[in-house]
């Protein structure tokens, strides 16, 4: 025969793995197979919260508009000298866009800076927006009245307060009559207004005074509206958070500006605004030189001519007067040197005043420009001196020739360069270009139904497994062979499987005797109530009752160097299995040839009698404390070679006083040699004290255990009692077991039929 080795109660078992069954991957399927129903309600938890998302949820709209920032240069720049100027970087665009010199006009044309929004419950408020009949039933309650529970709008035609209120919501309710009230924080600051009426309150003298015209109502009677001035600064930087720039890459022009917002006309007007405010803003930018520049031609302009026409009229008096016409070759020389100089010295004068603008004095273009024009005035100078010498007559005709001739040339090129600023400037392109302007969108890009639907479900069913693997991961519950090995120190002789048949006992059904195992028959015939109780009797080819023919092979095995016949099965706590597992194997060993005596030993609420078809008592307390005869108390069955002890009457004196350990170890001795194996069917381990009595009598002793039932400290701590009273448990049976039945098995039972 073999012998099974087993470990004392409570030792550890050597060769098995220490890590969770949820670290493999079968398991890890398993864990979640048993939780199925609520991996489902995970998932329409997911969709239901998704709904409530999308209905809850404002859509958004997106509008976009193309522009093109061209490198073109500024008109202040065209003849000008060449100054270096780096690379246009997009992203200083953009923050120009950003900027508020680019959103502060906008925010002031459409009103931006006041909020109006009504006051509504979350969710609940944008579901019966939906559903006009909820609405209707919700807006009839009282404490509901001063909510909106359908479309509710209020149009503000002018609002201000004062900057200390800024940021802060009044509390605006509707009342009959086109009226309504303004509060702050509960005390009243407009006692009542009508609908057009134009306020103004007096807040004190150290705040503005607020004014407030309301152009319309759409509202019920009591709602409440939240009433806002924001700040610049707030209103600005949401405009700008909504505000989306991007571009294909860093050498490309085109810059794409996208802003999202509820209403889908307004976004578009609003992207559009910010475009042309951006292209007016650089414009003006780009043309502020030029601007200069032609400030100062147009405002010279009068004066240079006034002094070309006073030399004109002062050379052609001076000759009229004089009667002078020519002068001589050398102070004709002289005077055209000092021309010549004059035009050059004007020259760089107009040259100095076009830089001072851009540069300051320590420039050195302007060191630089100065120091010519000094030393040509000196030069000039001297011819002066020589021209002076000549004849008083001729010496003034010479000056007055050249004043004359300075100032034609000054005010030739002074026409000349406002001309050609002029020309440039209708010429002028801009370095901004609106290539695409926004049009009104027409779907929502935000909140997307498929992506919210698949991110719920996935979400929430990603949070409950998460659950599940940190349950399984820390729990002490014992869910499978290997963390039940590990737990008790024993080997786990068999794994019984849920049985579906065995819920549906006790109705008297008839069995289809194409569906025994070989050797069985019903005869057509209705079951005996034993029968129809006894999952191997009423269903001999179910799973669990070929995994316990298992367990029948291996008891001479288990039992081989007992000290006597006898076998305890009993569990730590109720509702394992064990009254399954011992009559169902009393009556397997039965049909085997065996000569069985089954004992119910749990004498407050065992059932053996009752599924066997038997009388309650006399029983086992009646017999061994000799209030009945043996033969009267073993009790045949049904089933030939099977003999059971009831558990006995139950109340009354009987009741009370059990059977100690030497009347039931005396009984034992006496009952046991007259059968090949009797099996006792003990109580709880943990709930009463039977099995850990009668367990001394018992030469091998098996433990149940159902699958997801016990945690390991009470499985230890049913074995520490078993161990200290001296009891011997050879192994363990995991009942209940959620494994699915192998596809083999399947297959024998359909060649089988």
């Amino acid at each position: 025969m073999k012998t099974v080795n087993y470990m004392p109660p409570g030792g550890p078992m050597q060769g098995y793995a220490t890590v969770p069954a949820t670290s493999d991957a079968k398991e890890y399927l398993r864990l979640l197979l048993r939780h199925k129903f609520g991996l489902l309600l995970t998932l329409l938890l997911g969709i239901g919260l998704a709904t409530l998302y999308l209905i809850s949820k404002a859509p958004t709209f997106e509008a976009s508009t193309l522009l093109e920032v061209s490198d073109t240069g500024s008109l202040a720049d065209a003849g000008g000298p060449q100054v270096y100027k780096p690379q246009k970087d997009l992203k200083e665009e953009a923050n120009i866009l950003r900027s508020r010199r680019v959103l502060n006009p906008v925010v002031d044309q459409y009103n931006l800076r006041n909020s109006v929004e009504p006051k509504r419950i979350p969710v609940l408020g944008d579901v019966t927006q939906r559903v006009p009949a909820l609405a209707s039933w919700f807006s009839n309650l009282e404490v509901a009245k001063q909510y909106a529970w359908s479309d509710a709008s209020l149009e503000v035609a002018q609002f201000s307060v004062p900057r200390q209120w800024e940021d802060e919501a009044l509390t605006l309710t509707v009342l009959a009559d086109n009226k309504y009230t303004v509060d702050r924080d509960g005390i009243s600051v407009i006692d009542e207004a009508s609908v057009g009426e134009n306020i103004f309150v007096e807040l004190g003298e150290n705040y503005d005074p607020m004014s407030l015209l309301v152009a319309e109502i759409l509202a019920p009677e009591g709602v409440k509206f939240s009433l806002s001035k924001q700040s610049l600064q707030t209103t600005i930087s949401d405009l700008s958070s909504n505000l989306i720039t991007e571009t294909s890459d860093a050498k490309s022009s085109m810059i794409n500006i996208k802003l999202r917002g509820e209403d889908p006309q307004e976004t578009a007007d609003l992207v559009n605004s910010i475009a042309e405010q951006y292209s007016t803003v650089k414009l003006t930018s780009e043309t502020r030189e030029a601007q200069k520049q032609l400030a100062f031609y147009r405002e010279s302009l009068p004066a240079v001519e006034s002094n070309y026409i006073a030399a004109q009229a002062a050379l052609t008096e001076f000759r009229d007067s004089r009667g002078v016409v020519n002068n001589d070759v050398q102070t004709r020389s002289d005077l055209e040197q000092i021309a010549r100089l004059d035009a050059k010295i004007s020259d760089l004068q107009i040259e100095l005043n076009q830089i001072e603008g851009r540069y300051t004095v320590s420039h050195p273009d302007i060191k630089r420009l100065t120091k010519d024009i000094a030393e040509i005035r000196a030069e000039r100078n001297r011819f002066r001196a020589r021209v002076r010498n000549t004849p008083k007559i001729d010496s003034q005709l010479a000056v007055l020739e050249n004043e004359l001739a300075r100032a034609k040339e000054i005010y030739d090129e002074t026409v000349d360069a406002l001309n050609k600023l002029e020309r440039d400037q209708k010429a002028f392109v801009s370095q901004v270009s609106l290539w695409d302007p926004a049009l009104t969108p027409r779907k929502p890009v935000s909140p997307n139904p498929l992506l919210a639907m698949v991110g719920g479900t996935l979400a929430t069913l990603f949070v409950y497994m998460l659950y599940l693997t940190l349950r399984s991961a820390l729990s002490t519950v014992i869910s499978d062979q290997d963390s039940l090995e590990r737990a008790s120190g024993l080997p786990v002789f068999m794994n019984i499987p849920k049985s579906v048949a065995q819920k549906r006992l006790g109705n008297n059904a008839t069995v289809d005797p194409r569906r025994l195992l070989p050797g069985t028959s019903s005869g057509g015939k209705a079951l005996a109530p034993a029968d129809s109780n006894v999952l191997a009797l009423s269903k001999p080819e179910d799973y669990s009752i070929e995994n316990l023919r298992g367990l029948r092979s291996m008891l001479e095995d288990v039992m081989d160097g007992a000290a006597n016949n006898v076998l305890m099965i009993t569990s730590p706590l109720p509702s394992m299995g064990k009254s399954f597992v011992s009559m169902n194997l009393a009556v397997l060993l039965a049909q085997a040839g065996k000569r069985v005596l089954l004992i119910d030993a749990d004498y407050q609420r065992g059932l053996l009698h009752k599924n066997l078809g038997l009388p309650m008592g006399p029983g086992l307390p009646e017999v061994v404390r000799g209030k009945s005869e043996l033969k009267e108390t073993v009790k045949p069955t049904s089933v030939q070679n099977l003999y059971c002890i009831p558990r006995g009457f139950t109340g009354g004196e009987v009741g009370r006083e059990m059977p100690s350990d030497k009347e039931f170890g005396a009984f034992m001795q006496v009952v046991a040699p007259r059968f090949d194996i009797c099996i006792i069917d003990t109580p709880p381990v943990l709930s009463v004290a039977t099995a850990a009595s009668l367990g001394k009598h018992a030469g091998s002793s098996i433990m149940v255990i159902k699958e997801g039932e016990v945690k390991e400290p009470q499985l230890t701590e049913a074995l520490k009692r078993l161990s200290f009273s001296g009891v011997r448990v050879n192994g363990c049976i995991l009942n209940g077991s959620s494994a699915p039945t192998p596809r083999h098995y399947a297959y024998y039972r359909e060649q089988i039929d």
